[in-house]
């Protein structure tokens, strides 16, 4: 790899040949691209994470990489697009732990259910915790499967409205049942 005396111009004029040279650009840039990670997920280890693989995903493509790369760049570029995969990944957990949530209070909501009295114990706690607005948009959204125009209408409510009670609930119940939740799933 021949470059400048120092990383400054960024420019690598061959393809990284060896681990010496690797090793070298890993020193020179994994602080930097660490702060920078950290700076989007505000997560020490998750940004270590992300600079590593994006690392690693260099190591193994450094020969198809084209010659005259701006490694700056093109790291930086890596370390953001990362950073953003990491992002949506947490939206879709997120929407999997709402739908866990919005199951556990269908399956045990019912007064019928004998299988586990003291988890049926805790979903009623955790709903009595709602107001009764809250309780019944729950009620109309996820055991009822209503749209939010669906529940404006009948309860004589904004759509914003109902979206923010929606949230408000979610907020408690995940709140409340976040040790159930733990304790089934993980």
């Amino acid at each position: 790899m021949v470059r400048d005396k120092s990383m400054k111009n960024d420019m690598v004029n061959n393809r990284i040949a060896s681990e010496k040279e690797f090793e070298e650009v890993f020193r020179y840039y994994y602080r930097p691209l660490f702060l920078f990670a950290y700076g989007y997920v505000m997560d020490e280890e998750e940004a270590e994470n992300i600079v590593q693989s994006c690392f690693t995903v260099m190591w193994e493509k450094r020969k198809k990489l084209p010659e005259n790369l701006n490694l700056k760049a093109y790291l930086y570029s890596s370390v953001k697009h990362a950073c953003l995969r990491y992002f949506r990944r947490l939206q879709l957990l997120d929407e999997y732990k709402k739908r866990q949530a919005e199951a556990l209070v269908l399956s045990f909501a019912d007064d019928d259910v004998e299988d586990d009295r003291e988890l049926v114990a805790l979903v009623q706690k955790a709903l009595s915790q709602l107001s009764e607005q809250q309780r019944r948009i729950v009620e109309l959204h996820v055991m009822e499967g209503m749209k939010y125009l669906e529940i404006a209408d009948l309860l004589q409510l904004s759509e914003n409205t109902v979206r923010t009670h929606l949230k408000r609930a979610y907020k408690i119940l995940r709140e409340n049942l976040s040790c159930l939740v733990l304790d089934i799933f993980f």
